[in-house]
C-alpha cells in the first residue's frame, strides 16, 4: 500500500498557510516526494482570493477590517473563500503518481472520492457531482459570482443540492496542489458582507447543519483522514 505523508499544521495566518502550500508544491515539483495530505485552520479568519480575481469586485476590505478578517491571495484559481469555522485540506503530489490522471478534472474526481468518504463517515448524506449524475443541472448555476461556494463544478460534493466543500487546484511542471474548505459552520450574513455576491444560504450547507449538532475539529480530521485512506487505498501517516 502506498504511504502518504500527513501534516496537521493547525491554526496560522493566511500568509503562513498559503506559503506552506506553495513550499510543499515546490518540493513535490522537484521529484521524489510522496503525496501529502495537510489539514490546517486560519487565525485570524481570512478571505482568500483566486489567483486571477480582482480585489475591487471580489472582497469588501472595509467589512474585513471591521471583523478582523485578513485578505490573502492564493496560487490556485477559482473564487473568493471565507475561512471561518471550517477545516482546510490540501493534497500535494508529483504528477507522475499512478493514482492520479494527468489532468485537472481527473484529479478532482479522485480526490472527490476521498472527500465524499470523509463526509459519509461523519454521517453527512453527500454525493459527488458528475456529468451523468442527478445533480448535473446544478453546475454553473452562477458562473460569474465572486464567491467560491456560489457554484459547484464537476466532481465537487453536494448535500441535498448544496455545496459543503469548495476546492481549487494548481498544476506546475511535475506536481499539483489541490486545496479546499470543508464547512463546519456557515454564516451567510457575514459572507455577504465580506464577499460581494456571497451569502447564498440556499446554495450552501455545513456539517453542523446537516448533523444537527456541533462537530469538533478532531472528529472531522479523523473522518477525512480515514476517508482519503479508505477511498484512495493509501496509508496516511
Amino acid at each position: 500500500m502506498t504511504t502518504w505523508r500527513y501534516l496537521d499544521t493547525g491554526p496560522a495566518s493566511g500568509a503562513v498557510n498559503m506559503a506552506m502550500d506553495e513550499k510543499l508544491l515546490a518540493e513535490a515539483a522537484k521529484g521524489g516526494a510522496v503525496p501529502v495530505l495537510r489539514f490546517y485552520t486560519w487565525d485570524p479568519s481570512a478571505v482568500s482570493l483566486g489567483r486571477f480575481q480582482e480585489v475591487a469586485s471580489s472582497v469588501n476590505p472595509a467589512a474585513c477590517r471591521k471583523y478582523g478578517i485578513d485578505i490573502v491571495r492564493r496560487i490556485t484559481g477559482g473564487r473568493a473563500v471565507l475561512y471561518r469555522h471550517e477545516l482546510t485540506y490540501s493534497v500535494i503530489s508529483p504528477i507522475d503518481n499512478d493514482l492520479f490522471p494527468n489532468d485537472v478534472l481527473g484529479t478532482y474526481r479522485v480526490l472527490a472520492a476521498g472527500l465524499l468518504a470523509g463526509l459519509v463517515r461523519l454521517g453527512v448524506p453527500a454525493e459527488m457531482v458528475s456529468p451523468s449524475g442527478t445533480r448535473a443541472a446544478m453546475v454553473q448555476r452562477d458562473p460569474k459570482g465572486p464567491a467560491c461556494f456560489s457554484t459547484p463544478s464537476w466532481y465537487e460534493i453536494l448535500v441535498h443540492g448544496r455545496k459543503i466543500v469548495g476546492s481549487a487546484q494548481r498544476r506546475v511542471a511535475g506536481a499539483f496542489l489541490q486545496h479546499g474548505s470543508i464547512l463546519l459552520e456557515y454564516d451567510p450574513g457575514l459572507e455577504a458582507e465580506v464577499i460581494p455576491g456571497g451569502g447564498l444560504q440556499a446554495a450552501v450547507t455545513c456539517i453542523r447543519q446537516e448533523l444537527g449538532r456541533e462537530v469538533g475539529l478532531a472528529e472531522v480530521k479523523l473522518a477525512f483522514r480515514s476517508g482519503f485512506s479508505e477511498a484512495l487505498g493509501v496509508s496516511i501517516r
